[in-house]
């Protein structure tokens, strides 16, 4: 079962979803944008009886309270290890999703103590034509008496997926819709990390991959490349959603990964 529950940080509450026993290994889920933890149900009812499994809303997206400081991916990530302190987790696995690939390799950089092993589904390795498009892609719309704004975040998310199934670009385009400015102020933070160089500072071991339609699988080579202890691995035909709509080939990837790394940092 999924449970939900909110932890005390110092800019408010963090909301996450939870699962698995607490006796074992913590594997912490870090969602894209502008998503929440709501997109990693069905990848967590594969890994249930593997981990204890936490996946919480970054500050500013699902039921998350925003963050008190200038959005950074460093303090989304200062966010986080206030989380894992208060549930007093020092040691996990790590694994996010495009901005949520950001946040995990932020905080195993500030705090190299807390990952065993980190999975990075899309890692944010960003060509400079990316970190042109990046902002335009998250531009909010402005109110409008007609609607046309909720067209607008609705054409958006069928882009991101075309073939994706409707209730998977309507969960998306609400959560799009609610978090207003902290979609694209997140996007700013993940062009502003300094993501290459943190990368290649890693210890633990890293597993990269992304789907072949994914907007970030022409940079899945050179990101490998930059790991002291890593691996990669592609998904074909997956895109954007594919925690949601590729959880079994996901869950199986992570738990042989992490079976044979986890401990080794």
């Amino acid at each position: 079962m999924i449970r939900r529950a909110y932890c005390d940080i110092a800019s408010g509450q963090i909301h996450y979803r939870y699962a698995g026993d607490a006796s074992k290994t913590p594997l912490i889920l870090l969602h894209q944008s502008p998503s929440s933890s709501i997109m990693y149900e069905t990848l967590m009812r594969e890994l249930g009886n593997d981990y204890w499994l936490l996946a919480p809303d970054t500050p500013g997206f699902g039921q998350s309270d925003p963050l008190a400081e200038p959005v950074s991916i460093a303090a989304y990530a200062d966010a986080i290890q206030q989380f894992c302190t208060a549930l007093r987790i020092e040691q996990a696995l790590l694994f996010g999703h495009h901005t949520g690939a950001s946040v995990a390799v932020q905080l195993a950089y500030d705090n190299p103590e807390l990952s065993l092993a980190m999975a990075l589904s899309g890692p944010t390795l960003l060509s400079d034509a990316l970190k042109a498009a990046l902002p335009g892609k998250a531009k909010p719309f402005p109110l409008t008496e007609d609607g046309s704004h909720l067209l607008g975040m609705w054409q958006r998310m069928r882009d991101k997926e075309p073939d994706a199934p409707l209730a998977l670009s309507l969960r998306e385009t609400l959560l799009g819709l609610e978090v207003g400015d902290a979609y694209p102020e997140a996007y700013r933070a993940v062009i502003d990390q300094p993501f290459g160089d943190q990368l290649k500072a890693l210890e633990c071991p890293v597993l990269v991959f992304a789907g072949t339609g994914d907007p970030l699988y022409g940079m899945l080579d050179e990101a490998a490349q930059l790991l002291k202890h890593g691996e990669k691995q592609e998904i074909d035909g997956a895109r954007t959603y594919a925690c949601d709509l590729h959880a079994k080939t996901i869950g199986d990837m992570l738990k042989d990964f992490f079976r044979r790394n986890a401990g080794k940092a």
